[in-house]
C-alpha cells in the first residue's frame, strides 16, 4: 500500500482511487467488457480505436491487487476492459467498486470461459445465459463445531454440503444483442454452436462446488451437479463469475444508475465426456467473441438523462 486510505467502510485514497481496483472517477467508463484473464483483456485490448483515432492515450493500470484496466474508445465510444481474475470476491471488488467511480446507468458485459453440462455445448461453443444461480460450500455441514441450531430448518440445512441458491436474470435487451452478435459474425467460424436461453451455475470453487473430485480433500460433492441439474434442468454452465454479477447488478439500489449486465462464456471443458479445447480454438474464438461483445457494448443505449461531462477523464479529446 503506497497512499494513506480514508474511510474504512468503503476505502478510497485522498484522490478517490478505490482500493482494490486502483482507479478513480473519470478511469472507468460506464460501458465496461470484464474478463478474468489479463492476456485475454490486452488482446481484445488491441481491437479498441487507436489513440490517433480517439484522441487521447489509452489508459492502461495495472493495480496492486490484480485488476487491469483499460479505458479507451471503441468506434469512437469511450469503453473500458477490465480483467478481474477469478471468483466471486473478485466480480464483488469490481461490481462495487466500478460502480463507486462511475456516474449514471452502467452496461457490464462478461466474457468468460466455462465447463459445459450440456450435450449441445461441446469445446470450442460459446454459452449466453438467461439467468444464473449459485452453488455455496456449506461450511457448517464440514465444521466440528457447528453453530447451535435453534431451528428445524437451520439442522437441516447443516445437513447437506452444498448450498443451491435461486435465480438471477441477466439483461433481456443486452442478451438478445449479444445472441444476435455471436450468432451473426461466430457461428459461421464453424468452431461450436451458440447456445443460448439456458441457465448459468456458479460455484464458490473451481474444485469442489463444481463437482471436481479431489481424493486429498473432504468435499463429498459427488452429486453436487445432479442435485444441481435436479433442481435447475435447463443449466448449460458452470463456472464462478457470471451469476454473481447477475445478482450485484439486481442488488444496484439507485434507480438512477442501474447496472445493466449480461454475458457470454466460450465452453473450455466439457464436464460430461472430459474433452477440453484446443489451443487452436482459442486463438480463432476470442478475438471474434471479443469484437461481438464490444460491438454489443457501444449498440446498447444506458439512457442517459444528463450528459456525461468527459472533461478530466482519461477519454477526454485533447491534442498530444
Amino acid at each position: 500500500m503506497k497512499e494513506t486510505l480514508h474511510n474504512a467502510n468503503f476505502p478510497q485514497d485522498t484522490e478517490g482511487h478505490v482500493y482494490h481496483l486502483g482507479v478513480k472517477q473519470g478511469q472507468v467508463a460506464n460501458r465496461i467488457l470484464t474478463v478474468g484473464d489479463s492476456v485475454r483483456a490486452k488482446a481484445i485490448a488491441q481491437l479498441l480505436d487507436t489513440e490517433e483515432q480517439s484522441g487521447h492515450p489509452t489508459f492502461i493500470r495495472l493495480s496492486q491487487r490484480g485488476f487491469l484496466t483499460i479505458t479507451g474508445r471503441y468506434k469512437g465510444v469511450p469503453v473500458t476492459i477490465m480483467a478481474i481474475g477469478m471468483g466471486n470476491c473478485m466480480m464483488d471488488f469490481f461490481v462495487r467498486e466500478t460502480r463507486a467511480v462511475t456516474r449514471g446507468p452502467m452496461a457490464i458485459l462478461r466474457f468468460g470461459s466455462c465447463g459445459s453440462v450440456a450435450a449441445q455445448a461441446p469445446p470450442g461453443s460459446v454459452i449466453v445465459p438467461k439467468a444464473g444461480y449459485c452453488i455455496r460450500r456449506n461450511l457448517n455441514y464440514f465444521s466440528s463445531m457447528p453453530p447451535p441450531a435453534t431451528r428445524a430448518e437451520t439442522r437441516a440445512e447443516n445437513e447437506k454440503p452444498y448450498t443451491i441458491s435461486g435465480l438471477f436474470a441477466a439483461d433481456k435487451e443486452l442478451t438478445h444483442l449479444l445472441e444476435t452478435a455471436l450468432q451473426t459474425t461466430v457461428a459461421p467460424l464453424g468452431l461450436g454452436a451458440i447456445v443460448t436461453g439456458g441457465l448459468n451455475a456458479d460455484g464458490c470453487s473451481f474444485y469442489s462446488s463444481q463437482g471436481r473430485l479431489d481424493p486429498l480433500f473432504w468435499d463429498d460433492n459427488e452429486t453436487v451437479i445432479a442435485d444441481a441439474l435436479a433442481m435447475y434442468p435447463t443449466t448449460d454452465s458452470l463456472e464462478m463469475e457470471t451469476s454473481m454479477l447477475f445478482h450485484l447488478a439486481a442488488c444496484a439500489r439507485d434507480p438512477k444508475r442501474p447496472i445493466r449486465a449480461a454475458g457470454c462464456m466460450q465452453v473450455f471443458a466439457d464436464r460430461v465426456t472430459n474433452q477440453f479445447i484446443e489451443p487452436h480454438v482459442v486463438a480463432v474464438l476470442e478475438p471474434a467473441v471479443g469484437k461481438a461483445v464490444l460491438d454489443v457494448l457501444v449498440q446498447v443505449s444506458l439512457d442517459v438523462t444528463e450528459p456525461l461531462e468527459e472533461a478530466g477523464t482519461v477519454w477526454e479529446r485533447r491534442p498530444f
